[in-house]
């Protein structure tokens, strides 16, 4: 499995994809649930530097630190179940010299509007055909 090429997007180079070695891979690149996790953050990133330009908020630095509940059991074949993450939490630190009151107000902005956290938050009917 080591270092699978991955997939294209649009017209930019193929995004890797690998495993760590406990689970056969190579570890040269993030694996699909990492890669799900970074999504959020640069979705959240994106959020935050979007609506606070447009609130006139000045953002000095932007941290989001990721974590996900998942158990490898069912993905393995060794347990039944659900095979995704049972939780993801996300940490936001942000350095501005806002006022406590406007940072919650972007806060709560980008949380309504964010494509990936919506995605993640809600159900979404999802097809896979083989060809």
């Amino acid at each position: 499995m080591q270092g699978i090429p991955g997939h294209a997007v649009r017209g930019f180079a193929p995004i890797a994809s690998d495993e760590p070695p406990a689970l056969g891979g190579g570890d040269t690149a993030p694996n699909p649930v990492e890669q799900l996790l970074g999504a959020l953050g640069n979705c959240l990133a994106v959020g935050y530097a979007a609506n606070a330009t447009v609130a006139g908020i000045e953002i000095r630095d932007l941290r989001i630190d990721l974590q996900g509940d998942l158990d490898l059991h069912v993905f393995l074949g060794l347990a039944a179940g659900h095979a995704g993450f049972d939780a993801i939490r996300a940490t936001v630190t942000l350095d501005s010299p806002a006022p406590r009151a406007e940072l919650e107000a972007l806060h709560t902005a980008v949380l309504a509007s964010s494509p990936v956290g919506h995605t993640l938050r809600n159900a979404v009917p999802v097809e896979v055909m083989l060809a």
